[in-house]
């Protein structure tokens, strides 16, 4: 499993942003943003909830103790059936580009799965 250090450099640079940039962001030097990466340091308890909330993942997932790369607020969030069309486009249009290509990805899999279905039912009468 990746270490913190590896995970923030891949959730930074999927946000296009430099160390720098990542750095005025939470109040430190580029030098300790560096040293996170490199895993020279971590940040302590109060940052590090902070990097997670920004990134919107868990501090395990920031840890490397879980592998799931999961909104923090995962498993506060609505259904999909209590959402209307509109939050739906909306959410869709957050999600970074890499999630929404994940998305398609699932989207054409499971209406493959549909029709292989049908298809396989049909057959079987």
């Amino acid at each position: 499993m990746a270490q913190f250090g590896e995970i923030l450099a891949e959730l930074r640079q999927d946000r296009g942003l430099t160390q720098r940039e990542l750095a005025k962001l939470f109040f430190v030097t580029p030098g300790t943003i560096s040293n996170y990466e490199k895993g020279r340091h971590l940040p302590d308890a109060e940052r590090l909830i902070k990097i997670a909330d920004y990134f919107s993942v868990t501090t395990d997932y920031l840890l490397g103790r879980s592998s799931a790369n999961l909104p923090a607020d995962v498993f506060s969030a609505p259904l999909l059936d209590e959402m209307t069309a509109g939050e739906m486009i909306q959410l869709v249009q957050a999600l970074s580009p890499d999630r929404k290509k994940a998305l398609h990805l699932l989207l054409r899999d499971l209406h493959f799965g549909t029709v292989v279905g049908q298809y396989n039912h049909k057959e079987a009468k």
